[in-house]
């Protein structure tokens, strides 16, 4: 499955058991609105989180049929869990695509075939809540003294980034190295340390959202992964925003002053 990258590190992690600071413009109700939101995420390729029974798979939404109210999304890679979920009596479906939170609960799901390879299929749910994401500021990061992320692969080997840009909601990482270029959107990268400069150093889990490359105007390729907290930064949250107001008070005074 190829999913369509975020152009944006800045989503908000989504809470998971209360929606009661949810307004009620973002509560979807109508059948048929919460068919159009579902498409969306077909539309976009977008990956969906199903959480059930302590256990999750990581899919996308198959087909939506508005008429009977009921959608088909695909199996998870693991094998166990896939046989454990029609059995579950509540699934909680979560998704941020394009900085959009949507979530919502069904009630379970019976598996089927689907063009010929096993699915699953649900009904609706009552409510889909459809959140537009909170707005971060970034800035980009200094050139000549650049921030930096040191982390592991799975397998255990080390990277070593410059960041291009940070925000309280996450980071965007630059690197040539072409293994980025393999990682996947939703690939969670843990305990990484991050390093700003005179403010010191963080540590952090990052979700992929958005991997992208470019190619440079000699055919170099960069990779830039953007990534969002995984996790709430609790008090490194302070630390951040007095590092994200010190790159901005520089760029700000660096930059050149309009003449009347």
């Amino acid at each position: 499955m190829i999913a369509a990258p975020l152009l944006d590190a800045d989503v908000v992690p989504p809470t998971h058991d209360n929606h009661n600071d949810i307004a009620d413009e973002f509560v979807q109700r109508h059948p048929l609105q919460i068919a159009v939101c579902l498409r969306n995420l077909i539309v976009g390729q977008d990956f969906v989180t199903v959480e059930f029974d302590g256990r999750q798979i990581v899919t996308q939404i198959l087909e939506v049929d508005s008429r009977n109210a009921r959608f088909v999304f695909d199996m998870g890679s693991v094998a166990d869990d896939n046989h454990a979920l029609p059995a579950a009596r509540q699934l909680t479906f979560r998704s941020l695509p394009e900085g959009i939170r949507t979530e919502f609960t069904c009630t379970g799901a019976e598996l089927i075939s689907f063009d010929g390879r096993p699915a699953f299929e649900a009904s609706f749910p009552a409510l889909l809540y459809y959140v537009q994401r909170r707005e971060f500021f970034r800035v980009q990061t200094p050139v000549l003294d650049p921030y930096l992320a040191n982390g592991c692969y799975e397998d255990g080997d080390t990277f070593r980034l410059a960041l291009q840009d940070v925000s309280l909601g996450g980071v965007a990482l630059k690197s040539a190295d072409a293994r980025f270029g393999t990682l996947a959107r939703g690939t969670v990268l843990s305990g990484v340390q991050l390093q700003l400069g005179i403010f010191g150093s963080l540590q952090v889990d990052l979700e992929i959202v958005a991997p992208r490359h470019t190619t440079t105007a000699k055919g170099e390729v960069r990779y830039v992964i953007g990534c969002r907290f995984a996790s709430a930064l609790g008090p490194a949250e302070r630390t951040l925003q007095r590092a994200i107001t010190q790159l901005e008070t520089k760029r700000q005074r660096l930059a050149p002053r309009a003449t009347k």
